[in-house]
C-alpha cells in the first residue's frame, strides 16, 4: 500500500473517476451527523484562509479521514480510474459539496466558476459519458447523482427530481440542498458586491488546496482489495481520543529518566480507569465512559472533559473530531513539565465530575442541572470560575455570575434566539474573565460581554421581549422535554417557603398538560371569547390553541402515576386528583384556584373561565417577572 496526504483540491483536480464497486452501501451520510461537522470545518478553515493575508493560507492543515483506492490500468483513451474500496461516503459527499459551490459561483458570475467546474468534470470526456463525472457513485445512487450534479442549481435539482420539498428528497440530493443553503449563507447577502462574494468563494478554494487534507491510500498489484475492505470495515472498539492523549503524555513521560511512569499513572491518571458507578448506566459502570449527550453528538464523559478543558486552555473554537490532534499540537507548543499539566489535568477532572454529575444541591450544581437541559458550550467557563481559589472569588460573587449567566441562557432559550454563535461567544467571554484582576472585575467583565449586544444571535432578552416569548413561545418539545421540566422545576423551587416540606425535586416528576394533547373538545371547549392577547392577528382559534398548548402556562409537574392517570381525562378529575396528591406547591396551588378565584398565583396560568363545567382556564401562559424563576403571575378572575 502507498500511502499518500492530498488536499481536497489535489485529489479532484487530476483528470480521474473514482468508482463505487457495487458491492458498496448505497449513500447514508445525513445532516446531524455528517454534512454539518463536515460544513463547520471547511467554514472554519476558509476563515482561517481569509484571516491570514497575503499568503491566505490556514494556520495548520486539517485531517478530513482516509479513502482506500484500487487504481485501475488504463484502457485504450478512456480516463484514468481508481476503485474506491473505503471511504465512498467521504468521497461522494465532497463531490457534492463541490458541485454545489460551483454552481453558486456560475450563477454569480464568479471568476472562480471555471476552477471549480475542473474540479467537478473531467473535460477531456465526452460531455454526455459517465466518464465526465470525477465521482460515480454505487449503482443504487448514480440516477440521483447524476441529476444533481448535472442540474445546475437548487430548484432545478428539484425540477429534475419532482421534489416539493428538500425533505423529501434522497440523501444525495439532500446533501447538495445543505451545502447549497450554507454555500450561499457563507458567501454572503444578495446585495454584497461581485468582489465581495468572490473573495469569500476564494477563501473556501484556499481551504481546499492548503488546509483540508485526507490521506489517500492506494493499493499495489499484491494488494487483495476485498482482504483490504473486510478489515478496514471489521468490527472493533475504536480507539477514544483520550486513549490517545494518553498515551501520548506518558509516553512523554517515560522519556524523561527522572519520572516515574507509574507514579505518575497512579497519582493522575488512575481515576479515569477506575472510578465506578453505584448504579450501571447503559451497561456502563465506568464513570468516565458513561455516554452523555452534548449538541448534536454523544460522547464518553472523558473525551468531553479533555474537549472542553483544552478548550479553557487555548480559548479557541475546536473541533471535537479533532481532539487528539488539537491537543497534541497545543501541548508541543506548551512548555509546562507533565507532571504539572497531570496536575492540573486531575484537579479540573474532579471540577468537571462534579458539573457533570452534580450531587450537590448548592448554587453550581443547580447551575450544572440546568445547563445539561441548556445544552450550551458554557462547559470551559464554567469549568474556569469553579477552579478560581475562594479566596479570590467568593462564594456570593461566584454564584452571582452563575445566576447572570443562567439568565442569559434561559432567556435566550424561552425567546427561541439562535444558539449559532455560543462557541465563539463563550470562548469571548472566557477570554474576558482571565483578563480580570479582581473579583469586582471579574463579575463586571461577565456582565459586560452578556450585555455587550443587541444583536439577534447574542442579545440579553429584556422583559419584555422575555414576557413575548414566555407568553407565545411553545417551550414544550416531544425531543427535549428536558428543558420545559428544568423550567417548572426552577419555579417549583422558588416558590416553596419554609411552611413547605423539604422536597428534592428530580427526574420522577413529568410535564403534563393542563389542556390535553389529545382532549376531547367537548372536554375543552374553546373558551369564548379567547382572551385578546392570546391571539395574533392571523390566528384562528384551533391555530391560536395548537401555539399556545406547548407555552409554559399550560405545563405542569406530575409523578409519572398521576399524569398517566389523569393525562387526557376531563378538567375536573385532574383537579380533584392534583389537590389530593400533587407533589408540587405550584399544581396544588393551580388546582385550588379552580375552586377559588380572586387567589393571586404566582406560578400558574389561567384563561377565562367558560359555563362547560368541565372546562380549565386553559392554556394561557401570565406575564413574566425579572427573576427567571418567577415566571408566572396572574390574577384569576
Amino acid at each position: 500500500m502507498k500511502p499518500n496526504i492530498l488536499t481536497i483540491h489535489d485529489l479532484f483536480q487530476k483528470e480521474r473517476r473514482y468508482t463505487v464497486p457495487l458491492y458498496q452501501r448505497s449513500y447514508v451520510w445525513n445532516r446531524q451527523d455528517q454534512w454539518q461537522p463536515l460544513w463547520e470545518d471547511i467554514e472554519r478553515q476558509a476563515e482561517d484562509c481569509l484571516s491570514a493575508p497575503p499568503k491566505f493560507t490556514a494556520r495548520r492543515s486539517h485531517f478530513l479521514g482516509a479513502i482506500v483506492l484500487n487504481v485501475e490500468k488504463i484502457v485504450g483513451g478512456d480516463v484514468a480510474r481508481s476503485e474506491v474500496i473505503d471511504g465512498q461516503q467521504h468521497i461522494t459527499t465532497l463531490q457534492l459539496f463541490l458541485a454545489a459551490l460551483r454552481d453558486y459561483a456560475i450563477l454569480i458570475g464568479s471568476s472562480h466558476a471555471g476552477k471549480l467546474q475542473r474540479l467537478t468534470t473531467n473535460e477531456d470526456e465526452k460531455p454526455d459519458s459517465e466518464g465526465r463525472f470525477k465521482v460515480w457513485p454505487t449503482n443504487a445512487d448514480r440516477d440521483v447523482f447524476e441529476a444533481v450534479v448535472t442540474s445546475q442549481s437548487p430548484s432545478g435539482v428539484m425540477h429534475a427530481l419532482g421534489a416539493t420539498s428538500a425533505d423529501a428528497m434522497p440523501r444525495v440530493a439532500g446533501a447538495y440542498m445543505f451545502f447549497s443553503d450554507a454555500v450561499r449563507e457563507f458567501i454572503g447577502s444578495d446585495s454584497d458586491t461581485l468582489e465581495a462574494k468572490d473573495h469569500r468563494i476564494f477563501g473556501l478554494l484556499q481551504a481546499l488546496r492548503t488546509a483540508l487534507q485526507l490521506v489517500v491510500i492506494e493499493l499495489e498489484a499484491s494488494d487483495d482489495p476485498q482482504v483490504i475492505f473486510e478489515t478496514l470495515n471489521a468490527r472493533g472498539q475504536p480507539l477514544l481520543p483520550s486513549d490517545l492523549i494518553r498515551n501520548y503524555v506518558f509516553l512523554q513521560a517515560s522519556n524523561n529518566d527522572d519520572l516515574d511512569t507509574d507514579e505518575l499513572y497512579n497519582q493522575f491518571w488512575r481515576d479515569f480507569d477506575d472510578r465506578r458507578l453505584e448504579t450501571i448506566i447503559d451497561g456502563e459502570d465506568r464513570f468516565w465512559h458513561v455516554l452523555e449527550r452534548q449538541g448534536r453528538l454523544t460522547r464518553p464523559r472523558i473525551d468531553l472533559f479533555m474537549f472542553h478543558y483544552l478548550a479553557m486552555k487555548t480559548e479557541r473554537d475546536l473541533n471535537i473530531g479533532q481532539l487528539y490532534r488539537e491537543f497534541r499540537d497545543w501541548r508541543d507548543e506548551t512548555p509546562e513539565p507533565v507532571q504539572t499539566f497531570l496536575a492540573d489535568l486531575r484537579a479540573h477532572s474532579r471540577i468537571f465530575a462534579d458539573i457533570i454529575a452534580p450531587t450537590a444541591h448548592d448554587r453550581p450544581a443547580t447551575f450544572a442541572r440546568r445547563l445539561k437541559s441548556l445544552d450550551t458550550t458554557a462547559y470551559p467557563v464554567f469549568m474556569y470560575l469553579m477552579a478560581l481559589p475562594r479566596s479570590y472569588l467568593p462564594v456570593a460573587t461566584r454564584d452571582q455570575i452563575l445566576e447572570d449567566l443562567e439568565s442569559w441562557m434561559v432567556r435566550r432559550l424561552v425567546c427561541q434566539l439562535t444558539n449559532k454563535n455560543y462557541n465563539r461567544f463563550f470562548l469571548q467571554l472566557l477570554s474576558a474573565i482571565k483578563k480580570a484582576s479582581s473579583a469586582t472585575e471579574l463579575a463586571v467583565a461577565v456582565r459586560t460581554e452578556l450585555t455587550r449586544s443587541t444583536d439577534p444571535t447574542l442579545k440579553w432578552p429584556d422583559d419584555d421581549e422575555f414576557r413575548r416569548g414566555w407568553l407565545s413561545r411553545p417551550m414544550y418539545v416531544k425531543s427535549r422535554p428536558d428543558r420545559s421540566n428544568m423550567l417548572l422545576n426552577a419555579l417549583e423551587q422558588k416558590i416553596r417557603t419554609s411552611k413547605n416540606e423539604t422536597v428534592v425535586l428530580g427526574g420522577s416528576l413529568t410535564v403534563e398538560h393542563y389542556l390535553p394533547q389529545k382532549g376531547a373538545l367537548s372536554d375543552y371547549p374553546f373558551p369564548d371569547p379567547m382572551p385578546k392577547n392570546a391571539m395574533d392577528a392571523n390566528d384562528t382559534l384551533e391555530s391560536c390553541r395548537a401555539r399556545l398548548i406547548h407555552t409554559m402556562g399550560n405545563l405542569t409537574l406530575l409523578t409519572q402515576e398521576l399524569n398517566s392517570s389523569v393525562s387526557n381525562g376531563p378538567f375536573p378529575r385532574k383537579v380533584r386528583r392534583s389537590l389530593r396528591t400533587a407533589t408540587c406547591v405550584s399544581t396544588r396551588g393551580f388546582a385550588e384556584a379552580r375552586w377559588r378565584p380572586g387567589r393571586k398565583l404566582t406560578f400558574c396560568a389561567a384563561a377565562k373561565n367558560s359555563s362547560n363545567p368541565h372546562a380549565p382556564f386553559g392554556p394561557f401562559p401570565a406575564a413574566a417577572t425579572d427573576d427567571f424563576a418567577h415566571l408566572k403571575s396572574i390574577e384569576v378572575k
